[in-house]
């Protein structure tokens, strides 16, 4: 029997339920450890080049906005031509092409189409993750545990790009050249991911658009993305400003890093232990409680005045986001149609991250220009406490209705 080519134990081993969940944790870490270097250190930048506050809002408020059109599109060209890895290849070379022109503009005009072409292949391949991801692994509940590693990498690639800033010499420009690196292999990867050609997606009726339009009119689809729009708001203020706070502070690069670095602890630990919490207090608590963590994350922000004291604070804040992504993709999860799964999380990530997002980062640009960056801090952390508040009132609402329904039924 002839051997095996390396190659091809590759493909036999990510095959396997351990493989899948192998090559999806790596691909997570290279696509949010190459996004690392250039995300949080965008504001500082662009503020290097001269650009004034609201112009950093601006730029910084298009990603999200696209966000929204981009991952829906290319989820629902998921969801229909069952090409997630090609899909996946598109985005990575249309954000390379992104990269290698950013460093060439000096204006706000000049880097409007940049940071646009950028944005429409960045947003999708997250959501397109998502969905391979739960529906390759054996049991859905164990998202988080593959999603951690987009946060390790995060995590490591934060604090790497901080210090290298500071030290190899380049200066800042450094970060689309990390982020590069870290999509050429990225690309390369996606050869060895689960296909969406699967019993598990292809089965059940046909995608369509009028199926679209009766999932988002089923109860608490659209309630779920008005919530997290507001959270998306808020977490937006504090992922566009805080460098720049520390900075004002007197903090350094490499302070910056720490920081979001540490950050992460909160995150890793959250999505590693994310099917344990959802088990114990579902999916929907598990939202409210992101907006607790972020809450107390901004009121702590805009009460520090020494950089140093950050980093020590910073280890709530990651525990947040994992939370609400965690809440999110399994209450989407379990209401969408199957056929209908990518372009759900699709639309699930482009509220979040796109709309909720976009808004606050608009608001917060012309909040940090007329009042700086401990009063937007503390003016986003009550918007976020308004948000709870709805939660609250959401929860109740759907407890009440379902007790009646279980009332109606037991008459019957």
């Amino acid at each position: 029997m002839p051997q095996q080519s390396p190659i091809s134990r590759l493909h036999v081993f990510f095959a396997s339920p351990k493989g899948k969940r192998a090559i999806l944790w790596l691909t997570f870490f290279l696509f949010w450890g190459g996004a690392a270097a250039v995300l949080p250190f965008i504001s500082v930048y662009y503020e290097s080049v001269n650009l004034s506050g609201s112009q950093i809002g601006q730029l910084n408020s298009i990603p999200f906005f696209v966000t929204l059109i981009s991952s829906i599109t290319f989820g629902f060209l998921s969801d229909v031509s069952k090409r997630n890895k090609l899909l996946l290849r598109i985005c990575a070379v249309g954000m390379i092409t992104a990269l290698f022109l950013y460093p060439q503009a000096q204006t706000f005009t000049a880097f409007l189409p940049i940071v646009l072409i950028y944005s429409i292949f960045q947003a999708p391949a997250n959501p397109i993750l998502d969905q391979t991801t739960l529906v390759a692994v054996e049991n859905p509940e164990i998202y988080g545990r593959v999603r951690v590693g987009g946060s390790i990498g995060w995590g490591i690639m934060v604090l790497a790009a901080g210090f290298l800033i500071d030290n190899l010499g380049i200066g800042i420009p450094v970060i689309f050249y990390i982020n590069i690196t870290f999509l050429v292999l990225f690309f390369l990867i996606t050869a060895f991911l689960p296909g969406s050609t699967a019993k598990k997606i292809t089965t059940g009726s046909d995608v369509t658009l009028k199926k679209l339009g009766k999932m988002l009119l089923q109860p608490g689809f659209l309630l779920i993305f008005l919530l997290i729009t507001i959270w998306g708001m808020g977490e937006s203020s504090i992922g566009n400003f805080l460098f720049l706070h520390i900075k004002h502070l007197g903090g350094s690069s490499t302070l910056m890093g720490t920081a979001l670095s540490i950050s992460l602890i909160g995150e890793i630990v959250t999505f590693s232990m994310a099917d344990k919490i959802q088990a114990k207090i579902g999916e929907f608590k598990m939202i409210l409680l992101a907006f607790i963590v972020l809450f107390a994350w901004l009121t702590g922000l805009s009460l520090i005045k020494d950089p140093n004291l950050i980093p020590f604070f910073q280890i709530f804040g990651g525990a947040g986001f994992a939370l609400i992504q965690s809440g999110s993709v399994a209450y989407v999860n379990r209401r969408a149609p199957q056929e209908l799964g990518t372009t759900a999380q699709a639309l699930r990530g482009g509220v979040l991250s796109g709309l909720g997002t976009g808004i606050g980062t608009l608001i917060s640009g012309v909040l940090y220009e007329f009042y700086g960056s401990s009063m937007l801090f503390r003016i986003m952390s009550l918007v976020q406490l308004g948000g709870f508040v709805l939660g609250v009132l959401m929860f109740l609402r759907d407890r009440r209705m379902n007790s009646v329904r279980s009332a109606e039924k037991s008459l019957e």
